[in-house]
């Protein structure tokens, strides 16, 4: 059986992660979260903010590396464009991994509701501006068949 990819998708404050750690075990899955690898780079002296394009090629590269040893993985990141959830599909197919969209289709109340709650920390926990959070809800661009083999909706 290929691994498979859960690819979640869905603003700030949709609920990707609180699903991704209740979800993780049941799915026999590793968790590669974009959250994880910003607190990494801090840690590591490296500032994660406004480096994106570092921030998920080390995603695809972690996402690879987990279905390459025939581990199922959930991408956990906003990928509300196809553009950012392009290389990590790239790098899914070149596994021959099934594709799964996570989609969080959730009222953007809920959202700005969730991520006023966030207690501020490291990257996960900080409370995100409010406007980006509109923006990209505004900007989302739902998965495909095109993309996915299949495709989950949460709402």
């Amino acid at each position: 059986m290929p691994p498979i990819l859960y690819l979640l998708i869905g603003v700030q404050g949709a609920g990707k992660s609180t699903w991704a750690a209740a979800n993780a075990a049941r799915l026999e899955a590793e968790v590669v979260a974009s959250d994880a690898i910003r607190n990494e780079l801090e840690a590591a002296g490296h500032p994660a903010a406004g480096h994106s394009e570092q921030v998920f090629a080390v995603l695809a590269e972690r996402v690879a590396a987990g279905l390459t040893s025939g581990r199922n993985v959930i991408a956990d990141a906003t990928h509300v464009r196809r553009a950012w959830r392009s290389a990590t599909l790239a790098a899914a197919r070149a596994q021959a991994a099934r594709l799964l969209a996570v989609w969080f289709d959730v009222p953007l109340a809920v959202s700005l509701a969730r991520n006023a709650q966030r207690p501020g920390g490291p990257w996960g926990d900080r409370i995100v501006d409010e406007a980006v959070i509109r923006r990209l809800w505004r900007e989302l661009e739902p998965p495909g068949l095109d993309e996915f083999d299949e495709i989950l909706k949460v709402a």
